[in-house]
């Protein structure tokens, strides 16, 4: 697609091949390792496809214009605040604030839940097909 094609809140499928080289994206700062992982893990697919509701045009990715947007997907990661007294009943000091972060398994049967999360993500217009 062309920069100028694309509208804010409007879906797009994103469709990033090995040919994309994504990994030239890869910044290696620190404050984008997230984005980085992204990167690389769709250089070592072969395609990589979803869904992404554009939520700002204008953007730029290294050299190519790009847009912002979010998309579902499926996850199992949690990340919920430690409450001040579970802090307290395992014996950490309780001027600290705490942070778990784990796999969300169902209590009975040990299996993995997975629940919908919003990402999101930045991308280069290049790689935004209409649905």
């Amino acid at each position: 697609m062309r920069p100028h094609d694309v509208e804010v809140g409007h879906t797009y499928r994103v469709r990033i091949t090995q040919r994309d080289n994504p990994a030239r994206f890869i910044t290696g700062d620190p404050r984008k390792a997230e984005a980085d992982l992204l990167m690389l893990s769709w250089t070592l697919e072969a395609v990589h496809e979803f869904d992404l509701t554009v939520t700002a045009t204008g953007e730029k990715l290294g050299d190519e214009p790009a847009v912002t947007g979010v998309r579902v997907a499926e996850t199992s990661h949690i990340s919920t605040p430690l409450p001040h007294d579970a802090a307290e009943r395992l014996g950490l000091p309780t001027d600290v604030a705490y942070i778990v972060e784990g796999v969300l398994k169902d209590a009975v049967t040990g299996r993995i839940v997975s629940r919908p999360t919003g990402e999101t993500m930045t991308v280069p217009v290049a790689w935004l097909w209409p649905l």
